[in-house]
């Protein structure tokens, strides 16, 4: 099996977050996409951590990622069935601060 890697990408006003080995396996419409990045899953506090950039598509804003969670447009495949929008808490990692994007109290 290739090697698949932890990737994010926004599409119009949906995040996917997903393994792929490129961020434009995760794209339906290119023209919509706004940017992507990496994400990582801190187990002890079920938080989704994203940050950094997509070779193919540049980094995705903050203000863009934090639309998504908030209208609940989080999923984990590119087909969008699989939302996890109340699965998880959701941060952003700037390499110099954890910015929380949104937390939950099933923890």
């Amino acid at each position: 099996m290739a090697d698949v890697f932890p990737k994010f990408i926004i599409e119009g006003d949906v995040l996917v977050i997903a393994k792929c080995k490129y961020h434009k396996e995760l794209v339906h419409d290119k023209e919509k996409v706004k940017g992507g990045g990496w994400w990582r899953l801190d187990k002890e506090t079920n938080t989704m951590i994203l940050d950094g950039d997509s070779h193919d598509f540049g980094a995705a804003k903050v203000e863009d990622i934090k639309a998504c969670i908030d209208k609940g447009n989080v999923f984990s495949d590119s087909y969008q069935l699989c939302n996890i929008s109340d699965r998880y808490n959701f941060s952003y990692d700037t390499r110099t601060e954890i910015i929380v994007l949104k937390t939950s109290n099933n923890n």
